[in-house]
């Protein structure tokens, strides 16, 4: 082969070659290495034409939101692909400007422009939101039933006839037999004590009602209560029965999970515009044992027993601690968020007790591989050494 068949030869050092890879998503065959480093070297001058240019690193294809794949609420970067007025969610990060998903995290004076080139750390949980927002079974419409309950019929309707169907009620199922003369009401008609002076004054009496001790002082009560209102009473659900409250608890606001923010926006349209005190949460069961545990660590020894426990989050410092003792905790297969947490972590000096040797356990100073359910046994020992050998801060329990 002659030099001129050869071609120019291509110096390709590993900086450059990486730089293709993120640029191209890995896909370069070794044939392309010229074309790629002539790329890389007119996107860094800035000399891309705009059919090269690398969609995914512009400011206007990124949108910055909230991870909700699991209680932590990481702050998220979602690039999107445009193409004839539609965008495609290409990929998802974790936000730079979000202290869960980058330690430390970008200033928020930085311009967009220079944040879309930092990609924050976040969880496969996370990145998954793609598998999420493109599944074939998610609910994008509202859906009204179109037969009888149970019967698992259904039709999709628009967001103002959904609306105005929830606010103003009225005869919503007439094609189905047997609901034909069926009337639903509406907010407008459950939602009908609006006066918070009144409803102030009503739930004062009501509690005052419900301190009554016996049956015959609580009707004497109930009876004084509606001679007071006797020009309210149907706002009232039963007046026979003031402690039901008003029509508008008649609207029940259920919920998984949230939290601050959400919970309070929630709670401020509910409750303090709809009027309604039934709202209520399921929850998750994440974080479940540190809930209880810290429940229980709280505690307070009163008439002989331990009761009372009003800390329910209660966590050790991590972040400034010099050892860390592991007890069934597993940072890299199932700890909760943030996602770069972990790495932090482990970088410290810990020690693992699990019957099971994990990746945790692996990168641990020591490994104890304590039975399982021994290990109150363990911990009792422990205590037993620390109270013999005097390795307790005693001035810190004094105070």
């Amino acid at each position: 082969m002659t030099e001129e068949e050869k071609g120019p030869e291509t110096k390709f050092s590993r900086r450059e070659f990486i730089k293709c890879s993120a640029l191209l998503g890995g896909t370069l065959l070794a044939g392309q290495l010229g074309w790629a480093t002539d790329l890389v070297r007119r996107a860094e001058a800035g000399l891309l034409s705009p059919e090269e240019e690398y969609e995914l690193a512009k400011a206007e294809n990124i949108l910055h939101t909230v991870c909700l794949q699991c209680n932590t609420g990481c702050g998220i970067k979602v690039k999107l692909f445009r193409k004839n007025g539609q965008a495609v969610a290409a990929k998802i990060d974790g936000n730079p400007y979000n202290p869960f998903v980058l330690f430390p995290h970008l200033p928020f004076k930085t311009s967009p422009a220079e944040a879309v080139e930092i990609d924050a750390a976040i969880c496969p949980k996370g990145q998954s939101g793609l598998q999420t927002a493109y599944d074939p079974y998610r609910i994008t419409k509202v859906l009204k039933r179109a037969g009888k309950r149970g019967e698992n019929k259904w039709q999709s309707i628009s967001f103002d006839q959904a609306i105005d169907e929830i606010v103003n009620g009225g005869n919503l199922f007439k094609d189905i037999p047997g609901e034909e003369s069926r009337k639903v009401e509406g907010l407008k008609d459950i939602c009908t004590l609006r006066d918070p002076d009144l409803f102030q004054r009503m739930a004062f009496d009501i509690k005052d009602i419900s301190k009554k001790k016996t049956p015959e002082e609580k009707k004497a009560a109930v009876e004084d209560f509606k001679k007071k209102y006797a020009g309210e009473l149907h706002y009232l659900i039963d007046p026979d029965h003031p402690d039901f409250g008003p029509r508008n608890n008649q609207l029940l606001y259920m919920w998984g999970r949230k939290k601050a923010g959400r919970s309070e926006f929630s709670a401020r349209f509910f409750g303090g515009t709809m009027g309604t005190t039934n709202r209520h949460g399921h929850t998750t069961v994440c974080q479940g044992s540190l809930y209880f545990s810290g429940k229980a660590m709280s505690e307070q020894y009163t008439e002989g027993t331990f009761k009372d426990g009003q800390k329910f989050y209660w966590q050790a410092d991590c972040e400034g601690a010099e050892f860390i003792l592991f007890v069934g905790a597993n940072l890299l297969d199932a700890n909760y968020g943030p996602p770069n947490r972990t790495p932090r972590l482990i970088s410290k000096k810990f020690a693992v007790v699990d019957p099971r040797f994990s990746k945790l356990a692996s990168k641990a100073w020591k490994y104890l591989p304590v039975n399982p359910g021994e290990d109150g046994a363990l911990a009792m020992g422990m205590l037993q050494w620390i109270i013999k050998h005097k390795r307790y801060n005693e001035s810190y329990l004094i105070f």
